[in-house]
């Protein structure tokens, strides 16, 4: 079984047709992902401990997507980080679950990271808890710990198991840069700690 039909069958596993992220992108405005098959989750950021990472008294919520360069290419390429922004937001907001479940119809995705995989190194930190470890080329570590429904939690995160290992396939340890600079918004200094910061 090719990596190229593992993509495939991964991003039309996917309980959505279409995720949030992905519809984001099929606007245009981001071109040429407008069609990319896509597979992508909601995940919250937490630290190597496993606590959440709060940003303005709320926890940081981010949705990881992982692309192919284009709609003719189904080898992943490429990771883009996004996250909500509210129309209107409360004062606290204990879980980004629960915040993505009951605000849907209030917020906007906004893409704030794009990184050729070559630049990234995602793996396990934590099978149990369902946690993530995104290390970036100059050395930063993040840690994100997934966001889905109960019932859908195990087998999300089976399915990033997965992908984890199709990326580390040796067929695709060589990727395509689509672009030195995507967006003003990389090439300002950010928080080590904080993933999305602009």
């Amino acid at each position: 079984m090719s990596s190229k039909f593992d993509f495939k069958s991964l991003t039309s596993s996917q309980t959505s047709p279409m995720g949030d992220l992905q519809r984001v992108l099929s606007q245009g405005e981001y071109a040429p992902l407008t069609s990319a098959p896509m597979f992508e989750s909601k995940f919250v950021q937490i630290n190597r401990r496993g606590e959440p990472i709060y940003v303005h008294n709320r926890p940081n919520c981010v949705t990881v997507g992982i692309c192919s360069a284009g709609p003719s290419s189904l080898t992943p390429s490429v990771m883009l980080l996004a996250h909500e922004v509210p129309e209107s937001l409360p004062e606290s907001t204990p879980n980004c679950c629960k915040l993505s479940e009951e605000s849907t119809h209030t917020e906007q995705l906004a893409l704030t990271r794009f990184f050729p995989l070559k630049f990234v190194k995602l793996s396990v930190h934590s099978q149990d808890k369902h946690h993530l470890k995104l290390k970036l080329v100059n050395g930063r570590s993040y840690y994100l710990e997934l966001c889905a429904p109960p019932d859908q939690q195990h087998h999300v995160f089976q399915q990033w198991l997965q992908l984890i290992s199709l990326l580390r396939s040796p067929e695709n340890t060589e990727v395509n840069v689509l672009y030195e600079n995507f967006s003003t918004s990389q090439e300002k200094a950010h928080s080590p700690n904080n993933l999305l910061e602009n």
